[in-house]
This record gives C-alpha cells, structure tokens and sequence, in this order.
C-alpha cells in the first residue's frame, strides 16, 4: 500500500516548496489506518509553510492540520468495528496525505448527517471560535467582540456563534459587497476598512465604550487599530497573521486590555480525552439543528493537483479543497 504526502523540507511560497513524496506506512499497537478523503488549505496551513512559525517547526513535516478519512485498517480486533466509518484524524499534524496513522483515542467520528465538506473543516475554525466565546472570554449579554477579515470562514463561524450565545460581532471587511451579506447572517455591525474612520465608527456604535474584546486575524495596521477600539481590561487575541505583519506588541502592551496570542495546538495538546470528545459533539450537534453552516461551495481540486491547488488557495486568500478520493478529471 503506497501513502503519498504532501511534504516541505524548507519555507517559501507553498506551490514552490511543497512536495509530493512516498512515505512508508507503520501501524503500532493501538493505531488505526485512515485513507483521507478530503482536507481543507486554510490560512493556518499555509502560514506556516511560508516560515511565520519556522522557531517551532521541525522539518521536514507533512503539511495540513485538518481533513476527513474513512477506517480502512485497525490494529486491534476488537476495534473491527470501527473500519468503514468516517473519521476526523486529529491531534497529530499531516492531513494532506493519502492514508493517515492516527491513534484510535484521538479519533473523531463523524455523524451520518454531516457532509464530507463540512466534516473536513469542522476543527481548526469552529473549535477555535467555540473555545476563544466559551474558555476564553467572559463574554455577557449584549457584549460586543470586534473581528476583522469579517468574510473570513472563521470570522462567519463568530457571527453565527453570537446567535447562539447572546454576544455580538463587528466585522471589518475591506470590500463594500460583504457588508450586506454578513449583516445578513447576523453580525451587529459590519464597518468598510479605513485607517482614518474605523475606529471612530466603532467607537460610535458602541456609545464611546469599545468593545468587550477584538480578534485579530490580520495583523499589522488592523490589529492596532482593533486593540485601540477595546475598552479597559478588555482582550486583544491574535489567530492569524493574513497580512504577513505582525501587530506592534510594544504599543499594545501600553494599552489597559489583555493580549495573548491564541494557539489551538495549546489546547489539543492537554485537553481530556473526554473534553476533546465532548467539544466536537457540541459543534456536530449545532450543524445538526442547523445553527451553525460551514463554507461548502468553494473549489475542491483533485490531489493530484495539489500545485494549481495551493496557488489558488495564494491568490485567493479563500478556503480551498483536496479530494483524495478521485483522480484528476481536468
């Protein structure tokens, strides 16, 4: 049995450093073989490619974090039961390879009613949205979190989130065709970006208060702008670093809020067993009643295009999809 990956031995552009590879396949006792059958290129795969985490990564290293696969193969008889059913292989890092070695504990399985789609995408985004409104912050209702990137997955996962939980968003987008739709899905407010105006619209709209916290998936600019709208002993959490530039933490540390920057991997790393469970059922059961909807339309490309893949997933700056379980038909 051939496993393929999806491999970078160095950093730089991901269609240029990213690799396919054979790897041998190695099961040990108490580990499941998954075939993956489809993963998301998220933001969060590719910023680490480009070198922006490279003083904790370790190369060579498969790339992806998230993805969905069907138990092909167990080590244990008494695990039988498991093969054929669809699973999200968490915890350990390289989903975008054909078959992936997980341990049985840290599998997820996926209900029948989910989509594959929205299978493969239901850990790095709603998992970090659901844990930053319920761990993270103290949030109350009516509490107003500020967002930017606002027609970003993650940032559409928050704004449905507040329906559920009784906070609400601002978003900031930088192009004038999201702002309906976002105020459609439920954000509070949705502010057109400006370096001189932003601040000022939402100091407004918040009677001079600020928000309650910002969630800065951008960096630079935005994300100073974005503390300054906080109001004191408020919480500044940075996700992402769209924008390739890090926030000036010298002047944030001046200001009377909290910051920290957020990383799942903190938390998958030492969260229960139990917990780790009981989180994806939470979510699985909010996609079920319909509450919660995952991005399901944007372009899947088969595995073996997984080049034209990345630069799609560069330029676009969108989610996009490897499926595993077709050959090219292009």
């Amino acid at each position: 049995m051939k496993n393929h990956c999806l491999i970078y031995r160095e950093f730089g552009l991901p269609q240029e450093v990213v690799q396919l590879e054979e790897q041998p396949l190695n099961l040990r006792q108490g580990e499941v073989l998954v075939k993956m059958l489809v993963a998301p290129i998220n933001p969060s795969d590719l910023i680490p490619i480009h070198g922006a985490y490279s003083h904790r990564i370790t190369l060579p290293q498969i790339a992806g974090y998230e993805g969905v696969g069907k138990v092909v193969q167990v080590t244990d008889p008494q695990d039988e039961q498991m093969i054929g059913q669809y699973v999200l292989p968490l915890r350990v890092a390289g989903t975008w390879q054909t078959y992936h070695v997980a341990s049985k504990n840290d599998l997820v399985i996926v209900p029948p009613s989910i989509d594959r789609l929205t299978a493969a995408q239901m850990y790095i985004n709603p998992v970090t949205a659901w844990l930053i409104c319920t761990k993270e912050l103290n949030l109350n209702k009516g509490d107003h979190i500020l967002i930017n990137a606002g027609n970003s997955s993650i940032s559409r996962i928050f704004i449905q989130l507040s329906k559920i939980l009784s906070f609400k968003v601002i978003a900031i987008v930088r192009h004038e065709k999201y702002k309906e739709e976002l105020a459609e899905l439920g954000a509070d407010l949705v502010v057109l970006w400006n370096e001189e105006t932003t601040l000022s619209q939402i100091l407004s709209h918040t009677n001079g208060k600020g928000v309650r916290a910002a969630i800065d998936q951008v960096g630079g600019k935005s994300g100073e702008i974005m503390a300054r709208a906080i109001h004191p002993y408020g919480k500044f959490i940075a996700i992402g670093l769209l924008s390739g530039q890090q926030v000036d933490w010298s002047f944030i540390q001046t200001l009377p809020i909290q910051a920290k920057v957020y990383h799942l991997r903190h938390w998958a790393d030492s969260v229960s067993n139990e917990e780790w469970q009981k989180t994806f059922q939470q979510l699985f059961d909010m996609v079920e009643k319909e509450q919660l909807h995952l991005l399901t339309t944007a372009p899947v490309y088969p595995f073996s295009e997984y080049r034209q893949a990345l630069v799609a997933a560069e330029k676009k700056k969108e989610k996009i999809f490897l499926n595993f379980d077709v050959e090219s038909d292009r």
